[in-house]
């Protein structure tokens, strides 16, 4: 299957998420994304692509950067990635795909799914109504996956690891300071972390699944005392980044984190030291 990212063109094995490439290639998918990408990756970049999906922008980085490390413990994630990257030979060269999950320390965890593996929602934090957590892996730290893959520069980090981040951030200045603070792209999931607190709070399923229906349905939220204090010092090792960005170019600060914790349930955050100047738009 031939897609169209932004002005790159690739093939993919679209394996069992045709549906979902086919509307990647179908709309303008995620301009801010590639905004981010290609204002903060250059042809001397060095990647990290921490989740990696099926290697969406994994290709769409190693079309413009030097080295692309790409991430995904998901079994069907991993072997598509792999695929993908086979069938674009251009940029193959560029890339080393790992089977890894990054968290906070070494542990065993399993995995779990909503459904099915494969299909973008696989998270170490477990939830009332995933059906599949069959799987068990071995995480590691960030400072550990760069000490052991001797990994001496990164330039940009983007980081879509459903969840995890909450368990990654508190604990990633060795590796921040290891590779020279690289810009840092978080897509955050806050509603995983309030699925897990159900998760470990409420052990019935049907009252669990009835009081998250009702949270939906009403705005309430029960957790949200909890979750305030869980990410309270989420940002504490990125405090030596000069900037942060929303995903739309909008410079926030630690202060706005801070008074307004719900921010990341509404846009993906920059973490960088190089400034970031939008265009004007005449009229």
């Amino acid at each position: 299957m031939q897609i169209q990212l932004k002005n790159h063109t690739f093939q993919v094995d679209p394996g069992q998420n045709k549906h979902y490439w086919s509307y990647i290639n179908s709309i303008d998918w995620e301009p801010h994304t590639f905004a981010i990408f290609d204002h903060f990756v250059n042809e001397n970049s060095v990647v990290l692509d921490v989740g990696s999906w099926s290697g969406v922008l994994t290709l769409y980085a190693a079309k413009t950067a030097k080295e692309v490390h790409a991430l995904d413990p998901d079994p069907v994630c991993f072997s598509e990635l792999n695929k993908n990257v086979e069938l674009n030979p251009a940029v193959a060269d560029k890339i080393k795909t790992y089977k890894t999950a990054i968290s906070d320390t070494q542990e065993t965890v399993r995995l779990s799914a909503r459904e099915t593996y494969g299909a973008s929602s696989s998270s170490i934090l477990e939830r009332k109504r995933d059906t599949e957590n069959s799987l068990e892996l071995k995480t590691i730290s960030l400072a550990d996956f760069l000490e052991d893959e001797n990994i001496q520069k990164v330039d940009f980090i983007k980081m879509d690891v459903e969840g995890a981040e909450f368990r990654i951030l508190p604990t990633i200045r060795k590796a921040l300071e290891k590779v020279n603070y690289p810009t840092l792209y978080i897509s955050f999931h806050y509603s995983f972390l309030n699925e897990n607190l159900y998760h470990k709070n409420i052990p019935s399923v049907f009252l669990n699944k009835l009081c998250m229906r009702l949270e939906n349905t009403f705005g309430f939220s029960i957790f949200k005392k909890r979750i305030r204090k869980e990410i309270a010092n989420l940002y504490n090792d990125l405090k030596a980044y000069t900037y942060i960005y929303k995903s739309d170019g909008t410079q926030i600060s630690f202060e706005d984190l801070a008074n307004k914790p719900e921010l990341i349930k509404e846009t993906d955050l920059v973490f960088t030291n190089v400034e970031w100047k939008q265009e004007i738009k005449s009229n």
